[in-house]
């Protein structure tokens, strides 16, 4: 059986890497099982990419098994190559579209999960890594589940938009045509930053949200619209881009359970006042973001009817269209800086007979630049992973961004006079991812 790629597919040219940093042994016999059970239940595990005369297609429950890779690490300049392998090799054709590695060292190892991003986002990655790791240790049942085809989701038509929306995509496909084709590899100069607050910090900031009647994630933008200003300056970008999680039942195919590349995003202009103290910004944001979830979670799927008219971009235009953002934008990455905030990482079981040391996620994008954050708690402390490149941000305006960013939560994790009440409690936010 054979399905085409949807247009967003087809974009969605970048890989996604968790690293898990175990202390213990794993047998190979056993990661084996383990991924074996993991594949039968995603169909997106089970397809392959084919090329055919007229585009893309996946084919279905034509993979075989899941890649594994077992590498002895003696250094940890062997460890960091090996890594780097991994996080940016292309999937060939034949090759299911997930790999595993187990990269031994002394007493445990670093245990690496990629995936095409175009089959699953970053809480993808995480349902992975959950149940791979449990099943290396029980007998979980996972339960296999009919493959999602995005197309499902496309809203019906409504004639007075449709006709404005193809006038659209006719004029976007209209330039494509027009833009020349580079020959000529993107340079890329990478950089990879991972910053943290230690457990009492995290802790402290927690309870101070909770007094302060805000959710984290409206801290976090807040603290990051502030930290680019103060960082960049003219040069900062002008929206912070922030992806919506689409597993809150409004999308009624998707489970919490199931892979599925991501839905939409919400954004946050960056520079704009509101308020006096990083709190009252919170707030300002608090108050943004769930009617701009909510609106962007009844876009979706006309936004995917919207995206099937438009043309895919060959490589070479692909690469002419990001030698116009370095020239257009101030940032290389069309003027946004996406932040995804993952929430807190509970992988492993109590009871495993081994321990999770750490956890950590990357991108690495083959079409367009990278630049953007994963923010996340693990073992009580809240983690920044910043992946970029030179071209967009230069080392020494990291260096700043870090600086002016983790200043602004530490300034902020002072306690207040007045304790919180006992029982006060945030209402959720639909969809932060």
């Amino acid at each position: 059986m054979m399905r085409k790629l949807t247009t967003i597919e087809r974009l969605i040219d970048s890989n996604l890497t968790s690293r898990l940093s175990i202390d213990g042994t794993l047998s190979i016999d056993g990661l084996r099982a383990a991924i074996d059970r993991v594949q039968r239940k995603h169909p997106a595990l089970r397809m392959l990419l084919r090329r055919e005369s007229d585009g893309w297609y996946y084919a279905l429950d034509a993979a075989g098994p899941v890649s594994l890779r077992v590498a002895i690490c003696t250094s940890a300049q062997v460890l960091a190559s090996e890594i780097a392998r991994e996080e940016t090799a292309p999937f060939a054709d034949d090759e299911p579209l997930l790999r595993l590695a187990w990269l031994r060292t002394d007493g445990g190892g670093v245990l690496l999960l990629t995936a095409a991003h175009r089959i699953c986002d970053g809480i993808g990655m995480l349902t992975l890594a959950r149940e791979l790791l449990a099943a290396l240790h029980r007998e979980t049942p996972l339960l296999p589940y009919a493959p999602i085809d995005p197309l499902d989701m496309v809203a019906a038509a409504d004639r007075p938009l449709e006709r404005k929306h193809r006038l659209l995509a006719a004029a976007i496909n209209g330039l494509i045509r027009l833009l020349p084709s580079s020959r000529r590899p993107l340079q890329r100069d990478l950089i990879r930053r991972e910053w943290q607050l230690d457990a009492g910090l995290t802790e402290v900031l927690r309870q101070r949200c909770r007094m302060e009647q805000v959710s984290m994630h409206a801290v976090l933008l807040a603290s990051l619209d502030l930290a680019l200003c103060s960082a960049l300056g003219k040069r900062a970008p002008a929206r912070i881009d922030s992806p919506v999680n689409t597993w809150r039942g409004r999308l009624s195919r998707l489970k919490a359970d199931m892979l599925f590349f991501g839905g939409g995003s919400f954004k946050i202009a960056v520079g704009r006042e509101r308020g006096a103290d990083l709190w009252e910004r919170a707030r300002h944001i608090y108050l943004e973001m769930g009617p701009k979830i909510e609106q962007e979670l009844r876009d979706i799927p006309g936004k995917y009817r919207f995206c099937e008219m438009l043309e895919v971009p060959s490589e070479g235009k692909l690469r002419s269209l990001a030698r116009i953002a370095d020239v257009w934008g101030r940032n290389g990455n069309w003027n946004q800086f996406p932040l995804s905030n993952l929430g807190v990482v509970e992988l492993l079981d109590a009871d495993a007979p081994f321990r999770l040391q750490d956890f950590s996620l990357s991108l690495h994008s083959f079409s367009m630049r990278s630049l953007g954050m994963f923010a996340f708690t693990v073992h009580g402390r809240l983690r920044f992973v910043f992946m970029g490149e030179e071209q967009c941000m230069g080392a020494a305006q990291v260096d700043a961004l870090e600086r002016a960013f983790l200043g602004v939560l530490r300034e902020q994790a002072a306690p207040r006079r007045r304790e919180a009440e006992p029982d006060s409690v945030i209402p959720a936010q639909a969809g932060i991812q």
